[in-house]
């Protein structure tokens, strides 16, 4: 019996819902953000929290305004990291991951088609261009006669290094001190294998020609190689035991060396010695080169650049984190080329990233989606409870009035005095932010103005012939209350509850973006929050827009939908109609 009323309840609040067109409107939008959240995990482009990398073909140009040296970040060069590049009379060529090679020409740069896809980490080019790339896995390729050609090696040992002595001989080195001689007779290669001095297995990083043909080596633990023009193999003491990352050596003989925490040696003359000079950053070097003038460039991770001035050593402008493996200088132009993969932070909205990424590079689009999770999760159970609270103290107390509904009246008149957000913070600091802590702060306070509703309702219905009939028949008091009266108060319980949803997802996200929120969950209000804190609100505009359309379309919904039940809840409005 009970259950037919509740149906029959039903019935005439959706028949409210499905008569009004903006009703609708709110009940399908709502609908759709439910289904969102429902299938979020599916919908998700990234894991929310996490941290989004980035890899592309990072360049980075400098140049001089009012006195001012800056280097600015230009279009990336493809979407995979270059690990070398080399400029040689007019000519310059970037290699990378996934055989990757750009080839620049008066001052344009251009893709390569490479029959290679191994990653390459190094390429040089000769006196009569010729570019030769070497790279993972023993991969090598030869530039000539405009195209790529794959060469064969003895084994399949991670190539680092390349310099050619004269057009037909090359140097190659490698992992597992790997020393290879390259030479070209008639187009037909020849490669030995060289032994190294020191054969310990020390990974060798670099190569380069010296003015008087002979090539130098670099490699870990500060080791330090040179092969005379005679074809003798040395071991050259440097000032240092550090790890030594690249060398370039200019036409003049003037040279640089850089490696790990902060290395840098120079060389003024081939007749010189290497000098340790004094580094204005302690990060690794990854590239160098020094100019026959003698400027001399360094760079490494996170957009590191140092630049030698008559002073010393000082550290570029650059406001960029990009991790830079190489360096190239022509005669134009100074150029850094990395990157390894870096963290995309505040990026704009993308194809990848539909609405960018935060600070911390995390997805937004998928932190939106799990968002609605919490916001839905607040807004139906806080008005549940709400409801549930308010009905059954406005029942009580307008059925029995007298002391009880004097008790139950004042306690609503206090719980009106008490401010929400204050009183939400008490709770937080008494326990720990949680959800149950948001709702039980939603819940707490808003079924005040639900229970003076129904008070007032339960008023007028229980002076009705069908109570007084059923008080004559015997029902008991619980009876009378939750079967003959509050299917009728159910309209204005329905009314309240599509209100209260509202105003409960708006209390969540004002509790959130205060920080008082649950800590490891996703909401929109955390993502305002968030925001707020980093700093960067102001100007990532994708980071606030979004969690603030969700809030905004969502209670509006709501409110479509509760002002379609106010023809039930009240005759009046429905008279008019």
């Amino acid at each position: 019996m009970m259950m037919k009323k509740l149906i029959k309840g039903l019935q005439e609040p959706l028949r409210a819902i499905l008569g009004d067109r903006l009703a609708l409107i709110g009940l399908a939008v709502l609908l759709s953000i439910v289904a969102m959240a429902l299938f979020a995990p599916f919908l998700s482009t990234h894991a929310p929290l996490a941290v989004n990398e980035r890899e592309e073909g990072s360049l980075m140009v400098r140049s001089v305004e009012e006195g001012q040296v800056r280097w600015n970040l230009a279009p990336a060069l493809g979407e995979h990291t270059l690990n070398d590049a080399y400029y040689f009379n007019g000519v310059g060529m970037a290699v990378g991951n996934q055989g990757v090679v750009w080839r620049f020409e008066e001052g344009e740069w251009t893709p390569q088609e490479n029959t290679l896809t191994e990653t390459l980490n190094a390429v040089a080019i000769n006196a009569q261009g010729d570019a030769l790339a070497v790279g993972e896995n023993g991969a090598m390729a030869l530039w000539r006669e405009q195209q790529w050609h794959a060469l064969e090696t003895p084994t399949a040992v991670n190539l680092l290094g390349v310099a050619w002595s004269n057009p037909d001989v090359a140097m190659v080195v490698g992992e597992s001190e790997t020393l290879w001689q390259l030479t070209w007779q008639d187009d037909v290669l020849d490669i030995e294998v060289l032994e190294s001095p020191v054969n310990r297995g020390v990974t060798l990083n670099a190569a380069a020609v010296d003015a008087d043909e002979s090539v130098w080596v670099v490699g870990e633990r500060g080791l330090v190689l040179r092969l005379t023009p005679e074809g003798d193999v040395l071991r050259e003491r440097l000032p240092t035991n550090r790890g030594l990352n690249h060398i370039h050596l200019a036409t003049n003989g003037a040279g640089l060396i850089v490696g790990e925490r902060g290395t840098l040696l120079t060389r003024e003359a081939i007749d010189s010695d290497w000098v340790a000079a004094t580094s204005p950053d302690s990060r690794a070097m990854r590239a160098g080169w020094i100019t026959e003038e003698g400027e001399a460039f360094a760079v490494g991770r996170s957009g590191i650049i140092l630049e030698r001035q008559d002073d010393g050593w000082t550290l570029a402008d650059t406001d960029e984190e990009r991790h830079l493996r190489a360096m190239m200088v022509t005669d134009d132009g100074y150029y850094a080329i990395g990157s390894d993969r870096f963290v995309n932070r505040l990026a704009p909205p993308s194809r990848e990233h539909w609405f960018g990424t935060d600070h911390l590079g995390r997805d937004l689009f998928s932190q939106n989606v799990h968002g609605s999770r919490i916001a839905l999760l607040v807004g139906f159970l806080g008005a549940v409870l709400v409801v549930l609270i308010g009905a059954n103290v406005g029942l009580v107390a307008g059925y029995f009035r007298g002391r009880t509904e004097t008790v139950l009246m004042r306690t609503v008149d206090v719980m009106y005095g008490i401010p929400f957000e204050p009183f939400a913070l008490i709770l937080v600091l008494l326990f720990e932010p949680s959800l149950f802590i948001v709702i039980l702060a939603v819940s707490l306070l808003t079924w005040r103005t639900v229970a003076r509703l129904i008070r007032s309702q339960v008023l007028s219905l229980r002076e009705r012939p069908f109570v007084k009939a059923a008080r004559v028949a015997g029902a008991s008091d619980l009876r009378i209350m939750y079967l003959h009266i509050f299917p009728n108060v159910m309209p204005l319980v329905f009314l309240e509850l599509a209100i209260i949803v509202g105003v409960s997802i708006i209390a969540e996200a004002t509790l959130s973006f205060l920080g008082l929120g649950p800590p490891q969950s996703i909401s929109w209000g955390g993502i305002l929050h968030n925001a707020r804190l980093s700093g960067a609100w102001r100007e990532a505009w994708w980071w606030n827009l979004p969690p603030g359309l969700f809030i905004m379309i969502t209670v509006l919904s709501v409110f479509f939908i509760s002002r379609s039940l106010e023809l039930v809840a009240n005759p009046r409005l429905r008279a008019r109609r």
